[in-house]
């Protein structure tokens, strides 16, 4: 029998070596690397309204100086140094005089190095894409008009995890549960309320209500773009052409978006909003997601890209500005990939709906930081 025992135990250590061996050879997923570099090498850095980044960058001040000083500057990543590093920097920024662009772009000279990124292939280039404050039009009563709910996380969401995919939630797993936040008239702009992850709901009476991500179901996101693609669904590319497809076509729209077992949860939010990741209101065009296994919040990063051709742009027009780390999302990993935050309202919505382009960026961090040759991530 103790002979017995020890060959199970035995069998048992040997699975687990194995599945470790093969979960740390897969956890890897994606790698940044750094190299020093200068102002003088980012294009169109001259021509920046640097004060704009730099109301930005304070407002990250506020989460950075709440944070210990002895503690790294991110929980997520080793770059970036101590939150005393940042702090320093913040101070400087608080208690300076900038009014200008001028004397922002001086600041940041003063305080921060550039650093170059490559991925892990080598490449400098990657991928940027848009997301912005979403309008939904509804009420905190169902009515006719208004009959899709927006809910908030429910009690036992952790326990559930998995247990609430769009299909059951869409057939009424969660009715009845007091967990209404308010009804829209639109289906497709709900669901893309859950890609966009904040939005603002006007109500009958003039008020709004907004809304923040609270948490998610636990299910991987599905793009939309490989559904409809899957389906042979073709010339439907922005957001605004496929929520109208959507709405137009209810019953095949709905089982589409069922394809997509992710789903949001959401809490009010007062005051500014959109509020990111990092806990500070985002700014349009001067806040960025990235990939915060990667990088910290509240990093000043330069982007270079160009916009999508629309009525609010042109794609000869180059695209670069100064962008503050203040969010993240699930579909934003690897090391040069930025979503860029347009704000709210119509442009918003078709500049932020149309762009998917490739470009590249640097980032700046406090002089006194070290920074590793190489930053890795894991899932």
């Amino acid at each position: 029998m103790q002979h017995k025992k020890i060959v199970i135990y035995s069998l048992f250590l040997l699975l687990m070596m194995l599945f470790s061996t093969s979960c740390s050879k897969g956890r890897i997923i994606r790698e940044a690397s750094f190299n020093k570099s200068s102002f003088a090498n980012l294009k169109g850095w001259k021509n920046d309204k640097h004060l704009a980044a730099f109301k930005v960058f304070l407002k990250s001040c506020d989460a950075i100086m709440k944070r210990n000083p002895n503690d790294p500057i991110s929980g997520l990543t080793t770059i970036g140094g101590k939150s005393e590093d940042w702090q320093q920097v913040c101070v400087a920024g608080l208690i300076s005089e900038v009014e200008s662009d001028h004397e922002a772009k001086e600041f940041f000279e003063k305080w921060f190095a550039v650093y170059s990124i490559m991925d892990e292939k080598g490449r400098d280039i990657g991928r940027m894409t848009g997301y912005y404050e979403i309008e939904l039009n509804g009420s905190r009563k169902p009515t006719k008009k208004y009959k899709y709910p927006i809910y908030k996380a429910p009690p036992d969401i952790k326990k559930r995890c998995n247990g609430f995919c769009r299909a059951s939630i869409n057939r009424g797993a969660l009715k009845n549960k007091n967990l209404e936040i308010v009804w829209v008239d639109s289906r497709a702009r709900s669901f893309f309320l859950h890609i966009q992850g904040s939005g603002v709901v006007k109500l009958p009476d003039g008020q709004e209500v907004k809304l923040g991500y609270a948490c998610q179901n636990g299910f991987p996101y599905t793009g939309v773009s490989s559904i409809l693609k899957k389906y042979g669904i073709n010339g439907v590319c922005s957001i605004t052409q496929i929520m109208e497809w959507l709405d137009k076509n209810p019953k095949r729209g709905m089982h589409l978006m069922e394809e997509n077992k992710s789903y949001v949860f959401f809490r009010e939010v007062y005051g500014e909003s959109p509020i990111g990741s990092q806990g500070v209101p985002l700014k349009g065009e001067r806040s960025i997601a990235i990939d915060a296994k990667l990088y910290p919040y509240g990093a000043p990063f330069w982007i270079e890209t160009n916009l999508p051709t629309t009525k609010y742009s042109k794609s000869s027009n180059s695209y670069n500005r100064l962008m503050v780390a203040q969010d993240t999302g699930g579909a934003i990993r690897g090391a040069i990939r930025a979503d860029i935050f347009f704000g709210r309202g119509a442009k918003a919505e078709v500049l932020a709906s149309s762009i998917s382009s490739i470009g590249r960026y640097y980032i700046l961090l406090p002089k006194s930081v070290y920074v590793p040759t190489t930053q890795k991530a894991f899932n």
